[in-house]
């Protein structure tokens, strides 16, 4: 699925009114290919598989490809559950696809499998629903082998994530279990009852993740897709409905390098983003099967160092970058400067200028790095020393930029254009009504 991005692989065009939370990947990253459907599938695997109900994704960067010297490291092996078929799709190369399973319940078969996850050296999971166990297989070159399973017996495992520190998380739907494991030896994992949970992130000792994210942490949907969860040390420490922010149904989320929290909506078509204690962000994408249109999008994974975001679809895959975007922006002017509100989506490099008549630079309000979510500014009409600017016409320019990778390729700009008014006559005499010395 996703996986044909990488084995086929636009420039930033950025306008004000675009959402840009998720952006395009540079043309010349991916030479203009940023989704795959149901023809490029058919034309890499010769027709020996169709897509059928697209679940969870998963992506690393597997050590064998790592190269230290040349410039590999965008250059990503994507693992996708084809659960109706009961196959995983991947990109045995940078160039071609590479299929393993197929249904049944014999040790190199998957049967309705909906869960996945990878590690750097070649270690796969995957939950396999239907044969209620966990398999771990392993990668060597372009081939996936079976390995074992985890030594434990589940109702319906649903979704698997693992960690920096070797330990993995799993949810049984049926058994309204999250189940914690040191290691995949562990048979004795720690429990934690939820209702009815399907995808789950965690992190725990992972190296791409910013130092201020809690560690360990886990982010589960549960009630069927209806509440996302935050769980520290076993107990819920941040919750929220997926109808708070206009959501239906949750499926598989992914945590980002800064700590925030991406999920898919297969109803509602978007992608939702939440900050790290489950504060809402924003909603990307609406019904359809354009470059900004999503067609029922369910699973979903981030490369966290550069940003990179694979989304699988009812009938193909996309690839996106992480991006950057204010929501609900205000702009109140006054006579003399002005506030600006927003909701940021993201850690940006935040500049805001005021522009004098001839486009010269008249102040600095911003220069400097922002969080989610709030993004509040008050200007009182002074220069870069603090001096009154005289009355008249200028431009206020508002310019934010993400930290990851897309930093290099991709800005967004409003501007405004604003009437300054006189600067207030300065106080002339003192407390005694004597003249003011200046």
């Amino acid at each position: 699925m996703t996986a044909l991005l990488l084995a086929l692989c636009a420039s930033f065009i950025v306008e004000p009114d675009h959402a840009t939370t998720m952006v395009f990947p540079p043309y010349g990253h991916c030479m203009g290919i940023y989704r795959a459907g149901t023809e490029q599938l058919a034309m890499l695997l010769g027709g020996l598989v169709r897509f059928d109900d697209p679940q969870d994704l998963a992506c690393v960067k597997l050590e064998a490809w790592d190269d230290p010297g040349r410039s590999d490291d965008d250059e990503l092996a994507v693992y996708g559950v084809n659960s109706g078929s009961g196959h995983i799709i991947y990109n045995a190369s940078m160039y071609t696809l590479g299929l393993y399973g197929g249904e049944g319940s014999e040790e190199d078969q998957l049967s309705s499998p909906h869960g996945i996850d990878a590690e750097p050296d070649g270690s796969v999971y995957v939950a396999d629903t239907g044969n209620r166990r966990v398999m771990l297989l392993q990668r060597r070159g372009s081939r996936i082998r079976p390995a074992g399973r985890l030594p434990f017996d589940f109702e319906e495992p649903w979704a698997v994530s693992v960690n920096g520190d070797g330990s993995l998380c799993v949810t049984d739907r049926a058994g309204g279990a999250l189940y914690i494991f040191e290691s995949v030896d562990d048979a004795s994992p720690d429990t934690i009852g939820l209702a009815m949970p399907t995808g789950v992130a965690s992190v725990s000792g992972d190296r791409w993740v910013h130092s201020s994210v809690e560690d360990p942490v886990q982010y589960v949907v549960v009630e069927e897709g209806r509440r996302l969860v935050k769980l520290i040390d076993g107990e819920v420490a941040a919750s929220v409905e997926a109808s708070d922010f206009g959501g239906e149904v949750l499926c598989y989320p992914e945590v980002d390098y800064m700590g925030n929290v991406w999920v898919p909506d297969s109803v509602t078509c978007q992608i939702h983003k939440l900050d790290p204690d489950l504060l809402y962000l924003d909603s990307w994408g609406s019904p359809g099967t354009g470059d900004r249109e999503l067609d029922h999008p369910r699973g979903l994974a981030i490369w966290r160092r550069f940003g990179q975001i694979f989304v699988a679809e009812r009938a193909g895959a996309r690839y996106y970058w992480v991006g950057s975007d204010l929501r609900d922006l205000q702009l109140d002017l006054r006579p003399r400067g002005f506030t600006l509100s927003a909701v940021i989506t993201e850690t940006s490099s935040v500049d805001l200028e005021v522009l004098g008549p001839d486009g010269e630079l008249a102040s600095v309000v911003v220069d400097r790095r922002v969080r989610p979510p709030d993004l509040s500014v008050e200007w009182d009409g002074s220069d870069r020393s603090g001096r009154p600017l005289p009355a008249g016409e200028y431009t206020m320019r508002l310019s934010i930029k993400p930290t990851y990778s897309s930093r290099q390729y991709f800005d967004k700009t409003w501007t405004r254009r604003f009437t300054l008014g006189p600067a207030p006559e300065p106080d002339s005499t003192d407390g005694g009504g004597r003249r003011g010395r200046r």
